[in-house]
């Protein structure tokens, strides 16, 4: 008997096998441990061999019920565990007429994997809904009769083997014919001899709660991969890279040019006699002095931050103005000066304190902003720089300077 079962066992190995090969060039999916859990039942019309012959289903035969669990690993592979009462309704003194044996009631819990041959064949489609596969399993069984009751039955571990043909006819629903034999032992069915062997024809339905939220992100990834969107991603590939390389030829010429121009230099410096520059340095060096002496009139940004009296918080009408130079700052290297005024209200001290508390406000903001703080320096003039009547509005003012360096 090992040998007939391990001969069976290899015919389906090569059917399995073969099919995978063949589907290794086509698309697969595959799913995680929490997705596509299926429930079902099925109704079966059951032969039971030893009692009518091999092809005689009008001897021996009875209906029966089955309920499973199911659970899809790939899209052309599930496992599920099933248990089926065949002869459910038999009764116990219900004797066959072709043998004059009583028919046995007969239950089994199995362990079946089941293999969709066209899914392994066709590869992974979500839109397919119709599936031919085989199954195989094994798992203990139980039979009994008048002349062996429940206490006296017969307890074995039987082999399942068959195929059937599913169609899903909603996203979680499927209807399924199938036909399987289970056996505890391997019979000779052209030379009699048959037993412990039972031919089950099954309609069922089960519910499939579909793929988990992980599942279904995965899916979505791979569908954007299509080849599709993969030879547009191709293209983008290949114009940047082209944008790359005009880039790369560009900063050549440019490099070329700057050593010609170097050179041009270096040629024209070694015609021209030394001369003295001292004095011209001098002045460069005093106009720059100057311009830095004067950087609060003549390089100031072209608005302030406006403050009514003894306010120092910048108003949320003045608040625009202090994003617009953030903005600007961080576009720059340039480095800024930031710069606080008051009126002629109140003593000296008192401005000057009022002025330096205002400028500190605008920076801790512009810095809250995304601007460097090394790019900002703070000083606070007090009341000692005013534009026209000293109580204008005007005057009650933080301002922006580039800092000349």
């Amino acid at each position: 008997m090992l040998k007939k079962l391990l001969k069976v066992g290899v015919v389906v190995s090569l059917l399995i096998g073969s099919t995978s090969v063949f589907a290794q060039e086509h698309d697969s999916q595959r799913y995680g441990n929490s997705s596509h859990w299926a429930l079902g039942g099925a109704v079966s019309y059951n032969h039971q061999f030893n009692q009518g012959g091999l092809f005689d289903w009008g001897v021996a035969s009875n209906a029966g019920l089955g309920i499973f669990v199911q659970k899809k690993f790939r899209h052309d592979l599930d496992v599920r565990m099933r248990f089926n009462w065949s002869n459910i309704f038999a009764k116990m003194d219900s004797v066959s007429d072709k043998t004059g044996s009583v028919l046995d009631n007969h239950a089994s819990f199995t362990i079946e994997m089941l293999y969709s041959i066209n899914n392994g064949i066709l590869g992974y489609d979500p839109d397919r809904r119709f599936s031919w596969y085989v199954l195989i399993g094994a798992g203990p069984m139980f039979s009994f009769n008048a002349a062996s009751p429940v206490i006296a039955g017969n307890w074995g571990v039987g082999i399942t083997a068959g195929t059937g043909i599913s169609y899903r006819f909603t996203d979680h629903s499927s209807l399924f014919l199938e036909y399987d034999v289970d056996f505890t032992d391997i019979p000779n069915v052209f030379q009699g001899g048959v037993q412990g062997m039972n031919g089950i024809i099954s309609l069922g339905y089960f519910y499939d709660w579909g793929a988990s939220a992980t599942d279904q992100a995965v899916m979505a990834q791979k569908a954007m991969l299509s080849q599709d969107n993969f030879s547009a991603l191709n293209s983008q590939v290949s114009t940047l890279e082209n944008q790359v390389q005009t880039s790369k030829d560009n900063e050549k010429r440019l490099e070329n040019r700057i050593a010609e121009l170097e050179n041009q230099l270096r040629e024209e410096r070694a015609k021209v006699k030394p001369v003295d520059n001292s004095e011209a340095d001098k002045k460069i060096k005093e106009a720059i002095d100057k311009i830095k002496a004067d950087q609060l009139n003549f390089y100031g940004m072209p608005f302030s931050v406006l403050y009514e009296v003894n306010e120092w918080q910048v108003s949320e009408d003045q608040i625009d103005k202090v994003k617009a130079v953030a903005k600007v700052m961080k576009d720059t290297d340039a480095k800024f000066m930031i710069v606080g005024f008051a009126d002629y209200t109140g003593s000296d001290q008192y401005n000057q304190k009022l002025s330096e508390r205002r400028a500190n406000e605008v920076k801790r903001l512009l810095k809250s902003y995304g601007v460097p703080e090394d790019k900002m320096t703070v000083e606070g003039k007090g009341k000692s720089v005013s534009f026209g009547d000293v109580k204008l509005p005007i005057n009650r003012r933080v301002s922006f300077y580039r800092t000349i360096e």
